[in-house]
């Protein structure tokens, strides 16, 4: 409901022509003539009403209302005379600022002038017609659920009158709202804490697998690495020349060492009284290779080999070391005699 507020009448937007009595029984029509009197006996310097026109002193108010009535008159009403504030009183109410804005409405400058110049029975009764306008602007923040703003009413409300009927009403519906407001706070700050921790939680899970995976994936190459280097180190120690256990699938046959190629008379070679097999080469042994490797060297005294080399090798480069090694561990018969030698390693893959 929109209310109109001239100066010589105050009336409901929207109802009759009628006249219309207001809280203190009084016709809005006559509050209005008595707010235009009051206007005009205050251009003339008139002073106060007879006592017995005076409104009666309101009841002492409760904690509530003390807290609510205690508050000092701004700054700009205080500085303003009774006639001062009886023209800011009549603008207001020409321009319809009943009750707001705060601190520059008709309500607050009859308040102003109420405590500052007490005792008019006319401030008193415009005082009265008015509370029905805080009232509606009060219950009307409540349900737009602007709690500032129905607090500020209803402590206006307050001051206009501490006895004002409905000010429990008011008051106990600003509790009700707050304690709501209160409650969706409490409830909406749970919610977000609730949202920031599950959303923590969830980031420090997925930290936690993306760590577990680099981890796996570290140790895998780890892994690979040391089977790379085993690997490595199985297929040099094959090609060693020192002694190890043979391999048992594949053998290599030996030649009989032929006899010295010499134009000059032959001499007798020492008896072979120690064969070796050579080692077939895993490199060889995985590719399926094979070949065979002649090597001379020569035969000392004591009957051991020296000076072993490689005369020719097919394929080269796969059995050279193998067959070298093989000489260096052959033994004769010791002959007091160096004697030159030849042998032929022949490599050959396990017949399946």
């Amino acid at each position: 409901m929109t209310f109109v507020i001239e100066p010589g009448r105050i009336a409901a937007a929207g109802q009759g022509s009628g006249a219309r009595r207001g809280a203190s029984g009084w016709p809005l029509a006559a509050l209005g003539a008595a707010l235009g009197l009051s206007l005009l006996a205050s251009g003339c310097g008139s002073g106060k009403p007879p006592a017995e026109a005076a409104a009666p002193a309101p009841a002492a108010p409760a904690a509530e209302t003390a807290a609510e009535t205690a508050a000092p008159l701004p700054p700009a009403l205080d500085e303003l005379d009774a006639g001062g504030l009886r023209e800011r009183a009549a603008r207001a109410l020409r321009e319809q600022r009943i009750h707001t804005p705060a601190g520059d409405s008709a309500v607050d400058y009859y308040l102003a002038l109420r405590d500052k110049d007490p005792g008019h029975a006319d401030v008193a009764a415009a005082l009265t017609e008015l509370q029905p306008y805080v009232v509606i602007a009060g219950e009307q923040a409540l349900a737009d659920a602007d709690l500032a703003e129905s607090q500020r009413l209803t402590g206006l409300l307050a001051r206009m009158d501490p006895q004002a009927p409905a000010l429990p009403r008011l008051r106990e519906g600003l509790r009700t709202a707050q304690a709501a407001h209160d409650k969706r706070s409490r409830e909406d700050a749970e919610r977000q804490l609730a949202e920031r921790t599950d959303a923590a939680s969830r980031a420090q899970s997925q930290a936690s697998a993306q760590a577990a995976q680099r981890a796996a994936a570290a140790n895998a190459a780890l892994k690979a690495q040391a089977n790379a280097s085993a690997a490595a180190a199985d297929e040099a120690a094959a090609r060693a020349t020192t002694p190890a256990a043979p391999i048992p699938a594949p053998v290599a046959a030996a030649a009989p060492a032929p006899a010295a190629r010499t134009a000059a008379p032959a001499k007798a070679m020492p008896r072979l009284v120690a064969d070796a097999s050579p080692r077939y080469p895993l490199s060889a042994l995985n590719r399926k290779l094979e070949g065979s490797v002649e090597v001379a060297f020569t035969i000392q005294p004591d009957g051991s080999t020296s000076a072993a080399r490689v005369v020719s090798a097919e394929p080269a480069g796969v059995f050279e070391q193998a067959a070298l090694a093989a000489v260096a561990r052959l033994r004769f018969e010791p002959s007091g005699e160096s004697h030159p030698a030849r042998r032929t390693l022949n490599f050959k893959q396990p017949k399946r």
